[in-house]
């Protein structure tokens, strides 16, 4: 039988799945530590954060539940972006035009 024992990690953590995401989560951190320290680790990094979790070293403890997104409607800001470029084009080419000074154009007088 391995150890800890499922049993042993189910009086800890009451949901199998949520077990699985805080053990892998922590054994990604041990071994991300581990590889950063350069020491090499006795055991696996899964193998330590199971026995964390059954000696009560981890603990999960909820987070705040994350707000969904506002919904947008990408036609309309489709639409919208497609306005303010045509705006921002007439209006350069508005400018274009009254800097530019016609052949005929007699010249001024001083």
């Amino acid at each position: 039988m391995l150890k800890p024992s499922m049993q042993d990690l189910m009086k800890r953590v009451n949901n199998r799945y949520l077990l699985v995401n805080l053990a892998a989560q922590r054994a990604r951190d041990i071994s991300s530590t581990e590889e950063e320290s350069e020491v090499p680790l006795e055991e696996k990094p899964i193998k330590i954060a199971l026995d964390e979790i059954c000696e009560d070293k981890i603990e999960y403890r909820p987070g705040p539940k994350p707000q969904p997104e506002p919904e947008v409607d990408i036609l309309a800001a489709m639409e919208a972006a497609n306005g303010e470029a045509d705006d921002l084009l007439e209006a350069e080419e508005e400018n274009e035009e009254e800097d530019e000074e016609p052949a005929d154009a007699p010249l001024e007088e001083l």
